[in-house]
């Protein structure tokens, strides 16, 4: 059984947020410039820890560990959307919001929106599951990349493809007529070649067997 601590460590790291208070400095250009640093950073964390989360092959402990960040993070991101649509920053317009209380809602919702569309991605069959056990969650989903999308100047270019190839996935966009998913072309590749392994196994040792001693016979 997984540890319990393992388990809520992991969907800590998941959920952290990149800024802190006293490390953004008081002009917005420099605290936005910075802000894209933090970002970056955390979302190699996520990244990390999601590469961690791979490692555990059981359908219903994946299932159980995505539905409870699911349950974080979309309560975060509705939390967080409430705070940003009543405050005065506009994406594009305004400029990068000094505010400890509307930063964080800017953080909350890029960060959380753009870590479960790396999920959907890496665990496609699972995650569209868990998604249809609330109609709110694929809302709250289908808002939060849209949100990222009008203030994807602060995000760096793998975000930016990862929030357009989830898009895709989950058909909220039409899909390329090259589109693939990347993760699952390697879980299926993955998946092949186990197969293969498994055949060539079986063969070799049918081989080993067919040649048991044998009886000379003598001219």
């Amino acid at each position: 059984m997984e540890p319990l601590g393992l388990k809520w460590g992991l969907l800590t790291l998941l959920l952290m947020s990149t800024h802190k208070a006293n490390q953004m400095p008081s002009e917005p250009e420099m605290a936005e410039q910075l802000y894209k640093k933090l970002l970056k950073r955390q979302r190699a964390e996520q990244l990390a820890a999601i590469k961690s989360f791979q490692k555990v092959h059981s359908y219903e402990k994946q299932f159980h560990m995505i539905n409870l960040i699911a349950e974080k993070v979309f309560t975060i991101i509705q939390d967080s959307r409430a705070i940003i649509e009543a405050s005065p920053f506009i994406p594009g317009v305004s400029e990068f919001p000094l505010d400890d209380t509307i930063r964080d809602a800017l953080s909350n919702i890029i960060e959380n929106t753009a870590l479960f569309a790396e999920i959907i991605l890496r665990f496609p069959d699972i995650s569209v599951s868990v998604l249809k056990t609330n109609n709110n969650w694929d809302v709250l989903l289908q808002w939060g990349i849209a949100y990222c999308h009008q203030v994807k100047y602060l995000l760096d270019s793998s975000t930016i493809k990862v929030l357009s190839l989830v898009s895709q996935e989950l058909y909220y966009v039409p899909r390329d007529p090259n589109y693939i998913n990347p993760y699952r072309k390697a879980q299926e590749d993955q998946i092949k070649q186990e197969e293969v392994e498994v055949v060539t196994s079986r063969q070799k040792k049918k081989k080993k067997l067919k040649k048991g001693p044998r009886l000379h016979e003598e001219f």
